[in-house]
């Protein structure tokens, strides 16, 4: 699983596919804060790199056993990868604002890198984003199978780009600021994390699976 300025969804809105993103994307609380260093301590036994959330790490840090990516590293994952933003107006100050958010918020030691450990620990928005309220495999693979039906507007079986995107859109809080951009980051960052198939395929034109997608949401959960 950016760019928010005033207004921000209340903590009683956590459990929509947009929370993942809209956290990143408005001015981190202490509260916030306090639970993101908690989830990291959580974390410092991960193991190896793996899992939806690996899969994005290595896309971002380029290999497994690298110590952490810095920022130019997500700005270029943003850029390239993603394709945030693609052919906005004010693409270059859009793109620049998500990845110092981003790294505000990962990089809880403060060191310019955000370790495996650091971004493992941003896991449980990205859960939340696949299957909202799941508390553990059980009930993550029940809730993302609600879920999937839920943003599959076609019924065909796939999730694609735009019903992630256009699902996320709607779930958010009326008025939030930079509503495009936050859902446009959780659509993306939620199909470079479940896809399994289509690695070699641009993000915004890959499909999920609901096999795809009660598997990660299972995987997140353990």
């Amino acid at each position: 699983m950016p760019v928010k300025e005033q207004r921000t969804a209340t903590p009683a809105q956590t459990s929509t596919p947009s929370r993942s993103a809209a956290i990143g994307m408005s001015k981190q609380s202490d509260e916030e804060n306090s639970q993101m260093l908690s989830r990291v301590r959580q974390a410092e036994e991960t193991g190896p790199v793996d899992g939806p959330m690996g899969r994005v790490y290595i896309r971002i840090a380029g290999r497994a056993d690298a110590p952490g990516f810095d920022r130019t590293q997500l700005h270029l994952y943003l850029d390239k990868t993603l394709k945030l933003a693609d052919g906005e107006f004010f693409r270059g100050t859009k793109l620049d604002g998500v990845a110092d958010k981003l790294m505000a918020q990962l990089d809880t030691n403060r060191d310019g890198l955000v370790s495996w450990t650091e971004f493992k620990a941003f896991e449980a928005q990205t859960l939340a984003t696949v299957a909202p309220g799941a508390t553990n495999a059980e009930t993550a693979r029940t809730s993302a199978g609600n879920r999937f039906g839920e943003l599959d507007g076609n019924r065909d079986g796939s999730l694609s780009y735009d019903e992630l995107q256009s699902g996320t859109r709607a779930a958010l809080p009326r008025g939030t600021d930079h509503a495009d951009l936050i859902a446009q980051l959780a659509a993306r960052i939620a199909l470079d994390a479940v896809d399994t198939d289509q690695r070699s395929t641009e993000v915004k034109k890959r499909g999920l699976s609901r096999n795809e997608w009660t598997t990660a949401a299972g995987q997140m959960a353990r």
